[in-house]
């Protein structure tokens, strides 16, 4: 069974207050309380929301005897409570409507009310009171989901940057025929700095490799690129900034770097066990 939409009048003229409740429970709604003053109706939905029955609308008349009258009064419930708020007046005039359009109201029925215009405004106020509550809760749950996500992002990274800051294999990404990314091992296999190796052009890049492999590199990384299955590793020579030639092996993959096609590319460097010619 579909729960009753609850209700709290806040209505100075106790016979209207009377007859809204007798008619509203007769419509199918639960009332659970009313107030003729804006100062005691927060202090009853306090004590309402403090028993888990906070209410779904609150009928608001907008001329309260008082303190506060009915737009001050609704722009406390809203600020501390979820229920939506329907404004009851005998005026029409736009003033009214000024004052009491930022506290975004769920409707306004004006006196004397039709009791089917109020029903109708009561059902639609608290369909829609649903939906934004349900939407508020998706929202929370989805930054959650967020954060969550974001510091799994973050303790992934940290722990790739220490492998990778801390491997004994130099790590270059080339995309673009510049190196994009390189580790401090890498910095050590060629003998420059890590903003050297960034600022090397295409041309000078390709001059670190030894000029009897560079056709042959070149060649294999450019069908890497077009998506051609190719082996992983690859032996070739290098010139360090020095000038001394060191030999490598790399591993190589394809990858997608900042949302292009790049070459994510690993150093050994095999000298020690490489025998050759000078």
């Amino acid at each position: 069974m579909r729960k009753s939409t609850t209700i709290f009048i806040v209505e100075d003229e106790m016979l209207i207050a009377a007859c809204l409740k007798d008619q509203l429970q007769e419509s199918g709604f639960e009332i659970l309380g009313s107030s003729a003053r804006g100062e005691k109706s927060i202090q009853e939905i306090q004590k309402l929301k403090e028993e888990g029955n906070e209410p779904d609308i609150v009928l608001m008349d907008i001329n309260l005897r008082g303190t506060m009258d009915g737009i001050e009064t609704a722009r406390l419930l809203t600020e501390q409570f979820q229920c939506g708020i329907i404004f009851l007046t005998g005026q029409s005039s736009r003033e009214v409507y000024e004052r009491s359009f930022f506290i975004k109201p769920f409707g306004y029925v004006l006196k004397p009310y039709d009791l089917e215009q109020m029903v109708m405004t009561i059902e639609i106020a608290s369909y829609q009171r649903k939906l934004e509550i349900e939407n508020k809760e998706i929202r929370s749950k989805l930054e959650a989901l967020l954060k969550e996500k974001i510091k799994e992002n973050s303790d992934v990274l940290q722990l790739y940057d220490s492998v990778i800051e801390n491997s004994l294999l130099g790590v270059l990404v080339y995309q673009d025929g510049r190196g994009v990314f390189a580790n401090d091992a890498m910095t050590e296999i060629l003998g420059y700095t890590i903003e050297e190796i960034y600022a090397l052009s295409p041309n000078e890049l390709v001059k670190l490799l030894h000029p009897d492999d560079q056709e042959r590199l070149l060649d294999i990384a450019r069908r890497r690129l077009e998506g051609e299955e190719i082996k992983q590793h690859t032996v070739f020579r290098i010139i360090r900034k020095n000038g001394e030639i060191r030999w490598m092996k790399t591993f190589v993959k394809k990858i997608q770097y900042c949302d292009k096609p790049a070459l994510h590319q690993s150093y050994l460097d095999i000298t020690e066990f490489v025998n050759f010619n000078p």
